[in-house]
């Protein structure tokens, strides 16, 4: 199967998918030196006092084991990826506190802040990455003040300053509706 983008620059990406294992997938190196287009309009979007790519970078897979079978090894290989991501104007990225698996939990978030710490080059670079992080409505977590605690230990994890985007993870307004409430006055507590 091939998809062809192209934009106005007459740049085109032809993605070939397939299920056969005999098919040999190029080596690293080869995407060292890949630029990537900007994304269309090729500007950002403001989205309130926030200006982000028009499109993000989720980091699920960072610390999963279980799904995506990451290991500690992956760093490095997972650091260019970022670094490339940024070098292309992409500066929203999605993670959450529940990313990572067992004694990974939050590696995710981990990771996303090593990342922006020894990203190269420009300081305002840095500063312009917006991150949206994500808050899991777990059982033990009942009271604004759990959800703020949450929060808290987002930062912590990721040693920043601030979170550009804080979300609910999942509704709970289907199993446990008067909860609901608890959570989403955490999340305007953390403004």
């Amino acid at each position: 199967m091939a998809l062809c983008l192209s934009a106005s620059k007459s740049i085109a990406f032809n993605i070939r998918c397939s299920n056969s294992t005999s098919d040999s997938l190029p080596s690293s190196s080869v995407f060292k030196s890949l630029k990537i287009p900007r994304f269309w309009p090729w500007q950002k979007v403001k989205m309130g006092p926030l200006t982000v790519s028009p499109m993000g970078f989720g980091t699920w897979a960072w610390g999963n084991q279980l799904l995506w079978g990451y290991q500690d090894s992956m760093d490095s290989e997972l650091q260019q990826t970022f670094n490339l991501a940024v070098e292309n104007g992409i500066n929203l990225f999605d993670t959450a506190d529940s990313y990572g698996t067992g004694k990974l939990n939050g590696q995710s978030e981990k990771l996303l802040g090593k990342f922006i710490r020894e990203l190269p080059g420009d300081k305002q670079v840095k500063n312009d990455i917006v991150i949206a992080t994500k808050f899991a409505a777990y059982p033990w977590r009942l009271t604004p003040g759990q959800f703020v605690n949450a929060c808290k230990s987002s930062l912590e994890r990721m040693e920043i300053e601030q979170i550009g985007i804080g979300q609910l993870h999942w509704s709970t307004a289907n199993y446990a509706p008067l909860r609901e409430r608890a959570l989403w006055d955490g999340l305007v507590a953390m403004v």
